[in-house]
């Protein structure tokens, strides 16, 4: 596994926020214990006292061999289990009995007692060269007082016990996240780490051209959603080559189409195979064809600049119903050969749009000519212009065949010609994909209906009115 993995990145912040809430955890536990540990050792001196005081009194009024044993075995047990010293003084404070041989200076001393209550003290002890806690109790017997106990607490037996917690609270850390560290690398290699590499190794396969390749994950979670927006962008991208595969196919047969019949006309005239009575007629063919081939490269030019990003609008106010005139005047002697009527409707006298005209007479001229185009024997083609919530809404209707499902999913794709009758000489299959491009740059809407009742189709797009 690399060093710049992202388990190890998530597993080194996971790491160290743990470990500082665990340090922050840690303090407030240890200043608490150490807070409180002096006092319950100061509590449990004053529980042992009272049993210490009934063994010393015993002593103190019989100095046997046998209590002076009873005493010490008890104060023997108290200092292995608490770390507690005993000095022992009379009536009068004379020190005659200590359990620590550090404190033997203070045999045969006075020291100074108050007979009537216990005493607790922090002090620095000169003999141990240390900080004690020392609890003084005075002995009575039959209210006649006999003399008094010094319980001496070392301050290192309370370091001892800080020190223990430190270094298992240490020891719990370590344990901890060794525990923790596992259990989370695990967790991440499940839940993130192997669904990544799943989705990088399906991401390889797919760039070295396997584009068939899925990744399955089965998961609710965003690594699931991460791949089904993988798998998402693999169909994207299949339909996208899909889509440019044909496209050059199409683009090849449309090109070489025209190619052919001009380079067999040419060589005909060239090789003196066509006489030179029908060269005009045929001259013309390939004059045709060669327009045809003018027509198809700046469409593909259009297209291409539009997809791009390179399609430059230039957007200025436009009085619609004068320019729709005017583009209709251009098909009169097509409309005229064709036998068609056109009848245009404007519902206001005028209306003045926002839009690039060169591209709005581009969508006209690409719009008419389908309709002329696909106008059926009825012969009638009809384009009106209204203002409908707000926007600019042109219609265009021909009289033809209704449109079938398949041909409303891919009539603005670019080449589709399900209908035979499209392939017709000077169709390059693109007009419409560019319209579609065109309004769609215009940020406006374009639509296509079936008129039963007309027993025809309409184009309908929106323009913005200006202000």
């Amino acid at each position: 596994m690399s060093k710049h993995s992202i388990i190890n990145k998530i597993l080194f912040y996971f790491l160290s926020v743990t470990t500082i809430v665990f340090m922050l955890f840690s303090f407030l536990i240890y200043s608490f214990y150490e807070l409180t540990l002096v006092d319950l050792c100061i509590d449990d001196l004053e529980i042992q006292s009272d049993v210490i005081s009934d063994l010393a009194l015993e002593y103190i009024n019989n100095s046997t061999i046998e209590n002076s044993k009873y005493l010490w075995e008890y104060v023997e047990k108290f200092n292995k289990y608490s770390g507690v010293d005993l000095i022992l003084s009379d009536a009068i404070g004379y020190v005659y009995l200590v359990s620590n041989s550090v404190h033997k200076n203070l045999l045969g001393k006075q020291i100074n007692i108050e007979k009537d209550v216990i005493t607790k003290i922090s002090v620095y002890d000169s003999d141990l060269q240390k900080k004690v806690y020392k609890l003084t109790k005075p002995l009575y017997n039959s209210n006649i007082y006999k003399g008094s106990i010094t319980l001496i607490l070392d301050d290192g037996y309370i370091s001892l016990k800080l020190l223990n917690i430190k270094v298992f609270m240490i020891i719990l850390y370590i344990f901890l996240m060794i525990i923790i560290g596992v259990i989370y690398y695990l967790l991440l290699r499940k839940i993130l780490v192997k669904p990544i590499e799943i989705i990088n190794n399906t991401a390889k396969r797919f760039a070295s051209g396997d584009v068939c390749k899925r990744v399955y994950i089965n998961s609710k979670d965003e690594i699931g959603e991460l791949s089904n927006s993988f798998n998402y962008m693999a169909e994207s991208l299949d339909k996208i080559d899909s889509n440019r595969r044909e496209f050059l196919s199409n683009v090849s047969h449309e090109l070489r189409t025209p190619l052919t019949t001009i380079i067999g006309f040419l060589s005909g005239i060239l090789d003196g195979i066509i006489s030179p009575k029908d060269h005009i007629e045929k001259l013309t063919i390939v004059y045709d064809e060669v327009k045809r081939l003018s027509r198809l490269v700046n469409d593909l030019l259009d297209l291409t600049a539009i997809e791009s990003g390179k399609f430059t609008l230039r957007p200025r106010v436009i009085e619609l119903n004068s320019l729709i005139k005017y583009t209709v005047k251009n098909f009169e002697q097509e409309i005229e050969q064709n036998d068609i009527v056109m009848e245009v409707f404007f519902e206001q006298n005028s209306i003045n749009v926002v839009a690039d005209e060169d591209r709005l007479v581009q969508v006209l001229n690409n719009l008419i000519a389908n309709a002329i185009k696909y106008c059926d024997n009825k012969k009638r083609i009809n384009i009106s212009t209204k203002i409908k919530n707000n926007k600019a809404v042109v219609n265009i209707f021909n009289t033809a065949k209704l449109l079938s499902e398949d041909e409303f999913n891919n009539i603005w794709v670019r080449f589709y010609k399900n209908d035979k009758s499209r392939t017709r000489r000077g169709s390059t299959g693109l007009g419409l994909s560019i319209v579609r491009n065109i309004i769609s740059q215009f940020r406006e809407d374009i639509w296509v209906e079936n008129r039963t009742k007309e027993q025809g189709v309409s184009f309908i797009f929106t323009l913005q009115l200006s202000s």
